[in-house]
């Protein structure tokens, strides 16, 4: 497995963007990793060294470097279009591992967690294969053109309890139908095994917080399965 810290070069409206790559060897799909609310974290890394050692090539643009509040402002403007500087950072992150690693459109996947869930709805047009995790459900408008869709959810997480019925309705309004799991003993952000107490402490305990190792392993197999089947 390869790592690399780079700068993703401009594309459409997106500025250059820091990133985050680990590659496998000979990589023959590609993910781009979209980070939750807190930014590039040490989970997300390791999240994108998962990917490498599952055999793709994976990347994570770090869309919080212009700022926080500007990239939030961007992308709920997004929301209901589709489009933005954001979204075409996610596009930029796809172009370089086409680029670098000789792979096809139709064979790189989005993922996204928590902020970053909504976001690969929202940014999913066009792509081999899309991830939501425990995220906002964006408009039926700014999702159509969405390919396959792979769904899931915490039932501790309070916060996004009606996500999965509200995906189902939206992408439903698309013509797509998503494959949506529900873990009921696991709590938001479950996928990814970072420690956020202060986050725990502000929801007043609504995203059920907590480590449910067993959850999490079903679900990444589930994701490494689906990519399989459409990438």
């Amino acid at each position: 497995m390869q790592e690399r810290e780079l700068t993703l070069p401009k594309y459409g409206s997106a500025p250059e963007t820091p990133a985050f790559a680990a590659i496998s060897e000979a990589p023959r799909r590609g993910v781009v990793v979209i980070h939750e609310i807190f930014g590039r974290q040490p989970e997300i890394d390791r999240v994108v060294r998962r990917f490498a050692a599952a055999g793709y090539a994976a990347v994570a643009p770090d869309l919080f470097h212009r700022g926080k509040a500007r990239c939030l402002q961007d992308t709920f403007a997004a929301m209901k279009t589709g489009e933005g500087i954001a979204v075409d950072q996610a596009r930029g992150a796809r172009e370089w591992l086409m680029k670098e690693y000789g792979l096809e459109e139709k064979h790189v996947a989005l993922i996204g967690f928590c902020f970053g869930g909504g976001f690969a709805l929202l940014a999913g047009r066009g792509w081999g294969a899309v991830s939501t995790n425990y995220g906002m459900i964006p408009s039926p408008t700014a999702m159509r053109g969405i390919g396959p869709v792979i769904g899931c959810y915490g039932g501790r997480d309070r916060i996004f309890a009606t996500a999965p019925a509200k995906l189902k309705k939206n992408l439903g309004l698309v013509g797509v139908t998503p494959e949506v799991h529900l873990y009921e003993n696991a709590g938001h952000s479950f996928l990814t095994d970072g420690s956020h107490p202060v986050a725990e402490a502000c929801s007043l305990g609504l995203f059920g917080l907590g480590d449910t190792p067993a959850e999490r392993e079903d679900g990444w197999s589930k994701i490494l399965g689906f990519f399989e089947r459409h990438l």
